[in-house]
């Protein structure tokens, strides 16, 4: 496995809260997998999948019923992932 994804499929804005050319996407991968889930398009979905794996994404995402965003989480594993 490659220490990045294929950077060219994510927007950067993706990751306002960061500078993206610095993100260790090994170190943190579940702040990738969980910002991917919650607020990606297919591309980047699909690239975090390709890049982590089903096994890893599954182990890393995390659910939390006060987060906004916690349904549209929910909609992309079922879509993706299960």
């Amino acid at each position: 496995m490659s220490n990045k994804p294929d950077l060219t499929k994510f927007r950067k804005t993706l990751f306002w809260d960061t500078t993206f050319d610095r993100i260790d996407f090994t170190a943190h991968s579940r702040y990738v997998i969980n910002r991917v889930f919650e607020r990606g398009n297919e591309e980047e979905i699909q690239e975090v999948i390709r890049f982590y794996g089903i096994e890893p994404i599954k182990n890393e995402i995390r659910l939390d019923r006060k987060s906004p965003f916690e349904r549209k989480i929910r909609e992309n594993l079922e879509k993706y992932i299960y």
